[in-house]
């Protein structure tokens, strides 16, 4: 709004305190820009409304308004008032408290908002009168509003999340939280959390733009509309941060363990048959192959009408014949939904009589035509169209399909005419498609081992199983598969605490190569391949590749399986910067090409051509997962990896969980059985533990290692009879309580079977 009027608090007239809010009336200082852009300075005029209220512990909503009853036109997510905040007054400031989480307004002429947690400053509302302002346009004609908010910035702070696009630290960008403008993979979320240990969730369907310490030392946002509603999270650390937001905006369900095993995609081929893909899947497992799930993308549709629900009648005659034989060899499979119709569908008609289509500003029908036919886009924000929708996709599922791929073309939408929708319709959209194929995956037969990857998310999303981090064409090299992984952390630190990185199909087999060991440790992954033919199509050193692989994810299937259950239950996520596990340590912040996965391993991708790796380990000895090879932190180290290698370190006193028989292994087989626990460099004095969860994730077992002295005690509960232990740097063992030791040159090794092993060491 280049001719505008902004209005700033000046002076508290009223203040109120009932159901749990605390509202203010203020005066406005206000500054009008005339045609010369010279400031014009004017008080008195109008109000502005300010209000908080507590809707879960350490948890402050504010919601400012340019008049006391503008409808919040722009709020997304219904959120509740109610909780447990606490009003004081003194005769310089009021108080408003959740938990030790508190807002102090003063009573000065231009009241000044600070928030503590405890006795520490978070941030405050910057200089700037008040650090909050409402917008509108001097031309009234327009009705043009915004809403904004500025808070300062400490020495050294950094701003972290806003999903995808940006790396995890975002300071000195400008970010805009609008999914159409950017490409699918990368959609910016309204949310950051900040190191200063507090998180800011800002709820609107429209554009949202922050400017992340980009102009001047402060964090700037605004929104469209003369209402925001913002949500400030407070906690300890930025772990506890991002387990309050997820609670309260919430969490994705129960996800089947075959998702953190071998998957295997295809790009759309709409030249494929059911009989090939049977052929390649016998080959692809004669050849020492496991795989989990198979994701089929849209090529089972009719090659000229690639959307809806109906299968090519000629290449699969028979869908619930191959899906059968599919599921007998122990594999899943996956597909992809669009929200179009193609023209040629009987569900066509249907669909149109409903009046299920997105409408041009005059109310008919908008028919896209693309390269694979004309076809209506389902308007998701039609509660009668949402759900015929998704009463579409539960019945995909109950004939056979166990998993759903959401997606769909952002230009389709932007090319109509959507005059008569409101600001914020691509947003919505986005939601309820994603909320539609949701529902869907959990009302199916078997939900708990149903589940959704969506390609594009939007504010209210983080409840989807998986965020799907796939590169563009331009992005098909080592600088993408960089981008790949932050956009992973960036993820996760937006709430979206499970992703699924893809393994795009390139000719490189360097790149091929490091981009499957950058999403090794992913909570899912995807290999992409030309299925047609394999595996005798493709070099058979990429394919040894993929068998290496699919060894090392079946073997670490139960820690990966057990932090993606931890995500799901506390909203920890799977993948973490350094800075997120190690918030005390200051050079952790600077390791932003490496990631935590789970509590306990460091991973650090090989990310050049060169395979020249630098990575940083903290306090203590950390031991390589496979090599055994141990480095004392804290300190950077710098190597060069041959292909098939890459840094992956385990953190001092813990303990990871792998299959003991992996080759065998199959969606089938318990994670509490047949399993070793590596114990890595236990500390004396200190209890290692862990809790594994059963391929069902219904049930779970737990292990505590404790080192006194020159004895280690090992407890174990809920697990199988069949375990191992290994202890790294322990190669003293005179005697056990049962069973015989094994030395190994990197420690000792030891078979048992009770709930309690001890071991005396020399």
């Amino acid at each position: 709004m280049e001719q505008s009027l902004t209005k700033y608090p000046f002076g508290i007239k009223n203040v109120s305190f009932g159901d749990n809010v605390l509202t203010l009336t203020m005066g406005t200082q206000q500054a009008a820009k005339s045609l010369s852009s010279l400031p014009m300075m004017m008080q008195g005029a109008g109000n502005i409304t300010f209000m908080m209220s507590s809707p879960a512990n350490n948890v402050i909503k504010v919601v400012i308004r340019n008049h006391k009853r503008n409808k919040a036109e722009s709020t997304f997510i219904k959120t509740r008032d109610s909780g447990n905040g606490i009003i004081n007054e003194t005769d310089d400031y009021i108080s408003f408290k959740s938990g030790m989480l508190e807002a102090r307004i003063t009573k000065t002429p231009v009241p000044q908002i600070t928030y503590y947690y405890g006795d520490t400053v978070l941030t405050s509302h910057a200089q700037v009168p008040g650090g909050l302002y409402i917008k509108e346009s001097l031309d009234r004609r327009k009705n043009q509003y915004a809403a904004g908010v500025i808070l300062t910035a400490k020495a050294g702070e950094n701003y972290m999340g806003f999903g995808g696009g940006v790396s995890a630290v975002a300071n000195g960008r400008k970010i805009i939280t609008d999914p159409s403008l950017v490409s699918p993979g990368k959609t910016s979320i309204p949310f950051y959390v900040s190191s200063a240990n507090y998180g800011i969730f800002v709820n609107s369907i429209g554009n949202v733009t922050f400017n992340a310490a980009n102009d001047g030392n402060v964090m700037a946002f605004e929104n469209d509309g003369p209402v925001m509603e913002f949500e400030l999270f407070a906690g300890s650390t930025t772990s506890e941060i991002i387990n309050s937001f997820t609670g309260f905006m919430g969490r994705p369900g129960h996800v089947a363990s075959s998702s953190v095993c071998t998957a295997l995609a295809m790009q759309d081929d709409f030249t494929i048959t059911s009989d090939d893909i049977i052929t390649s899947l016998r080959n692809i497992k004669d050849a020492g192959l496991n795989v989990a799930e198979l994701w089929i993308g849209r090529s089972y549709l009719p090659a000229g009408a690639a959307a809806g629900f109906d299968w090519d009648p000629v290449r699969f005659a028979d869908p619930v014949g191959f899906l059968r034989t599919v599921h007998d060899w122990g594999i899943r499979v996956g597909a992809t939904l669009t929200p179009y119709i193609p023209e040629e569908s009987e569900l066509f008609d249907e669909c149109f009589d409903l009046g299920h289509f997105v409408k041009d500003a005059k109310g008919n029908v908008e028919i896209i035509d693309t390269q694979e036919g004309s076809v209506a886009v389902i308007d998701m924000t039609n509660i009668a169209a949402r759900n015929w929708f998704s009463g579409k996709v539960s019945d995909f599922i109950d004939a056979g399909i166990d998993m759903i791929e959401g997606a769909f073309d952002f230009s389709l939408l932007s090319d109509m005419c959507l005059g008569s929708k409101n600001d914020g319709f691509e947003t919505l959209f986005v939601s309820e498609f994603n909320g539609a194929i949701r529902d869907a995956s959990s009302r199916a037969k078997g939900k708990e081992v149903s589940f959704m990857i969506a390609d594009i998310v939007s504010t209210g999303d983080i409840a989807t199983a998986y965020r799907n981090i796939a590169p563009i064409p331009s992005e098909l090299c080592f600088g993408g598969m960089a981008s790949a992984a932050a956009n992973a952390l960036s993820y996760g630190l937006t709430g979206f605490t499970l992703c699924n990185i893809d393994v795009p199909y390139v000719s490189d087999t360097n790149l091929y190569s490091r981009w499957m060991e950058t999403a090794l440790l992913a909570p899912h992954s995807r290999i992409f391949c030309n299925l047609k033919g394999m595996p005798q199509n493709m070099p058979a050193e990429i394919f040894e590749r993929i068998k290496l692989f699919s060894d090392m994810r079946a073997s670490l299937a139960p820690y990966i399986y057990s932090a993606v259950m931890e995500a799901s239950m506390y909203g920890s996520p799977v993948l973490r910067t350094m800075s997120y596990e190690f918030p005390t340590d200051a050079l952790a912040g600077f390791a932003r090409d490496q990631f935590m996965v789970g509590p306990s391993l460091l991973a650090a991708p090989v990310t050049s051509s060169s395979g020249n790796v630098r990575f940083y380990v903290p306090a203590g000895v950390w031991t390589n997962l496979f090599s055994r090879e141990t480095l004392t932190g804290p300190r950077f180290a710098s190597r060069k990896e041959e292909l098939g290698s890459f840094p992956i370190f385990a953190r001092p006193n813990s303990i990871i969980t792998t299959l003991t028989n992996a080759d065998g292994h199959s969606s089938s087989h318990s994670f509490l059985d047949n399993i070793t626990f590596t114990c890595f460099a236990p500390a004396d004095g200190k209890v290692a533990a862990c809790e594994v969860f059963d391929d069902k994730g219904k049930a779970s077992g737990v292990i505590n290692v404790l080192k006194e002295g020159n004895k280690i005690t090992v407890k174990t509960d809920g697990f199988g009879r069949n375990k191992r232990i290994q202890l790294t740097g322990i190669a003293n063992v005179v005697s056990v309580s049962e069973s015989i030791p094994e030395p190994e040159s990197w420690g000792t090794s030891i078979e048992f079977s009770g709930n309690e092993l001890v071991i005396t060491l020399g």
